[in-house]
């Protein structure tokens, strides 16, 4: 099993950071959703040895912050936001698309959505 250190975490929040910074437009409906992309990877780099395949489940840290995230997306706007900050999180991490697209319901939290390459999210209402 690989371990996931302190450097690892700080490593892929700050490549994410980077390449969200890099996408500023893409950035901007984010922002004007009041989801901030930057503590979106926060919360989810709590997950990163279940998303990339180095745990079986999510742990209830890791649980936690998917709540945070997802109680935090109450409008349209913000839950398509979310969508398109976590597309290209797990893009960036090198997720596994089984956890991917289990994540949530392991965590106990409705969604009518899947995160994965083709999800569409303007789309999600």
């Amino acid at each position: 099993m690989k371990k996931i250190t302190i450097t690892s975490v700080f490593a892929v929040l700050l490549l994410a950071t980077m390449a969200l910074a890099a996408q500023q437009p893409a950035a901007a409906p984010a922002r004007a959703a009041g989801i901030s992309c930057i503590g979106l990877l926060n919360d989810l780099s709590l997950c990163l040895d279940f998303l990339q395949g180095d745990a079986d489940e999510p742990n209830d840290r890791c649980c936690q912050g998917v709540k945070k995230i997802f109680a935090a997306a109450d409008t349209t706007a913000a839950k398509q936001a979310t969508c398109k900050c976590l597309k290209s999180a797990f893009n960036l991490v090198d997720a596994d698309l089984y956890a991917t697209q289990t994540l949530t319901g392991d965590c106990g939290v409705p969604l009518s959505y899947t995160i994965s390459p083709d999800t569409d999210c303007s789309d999600i209402e």
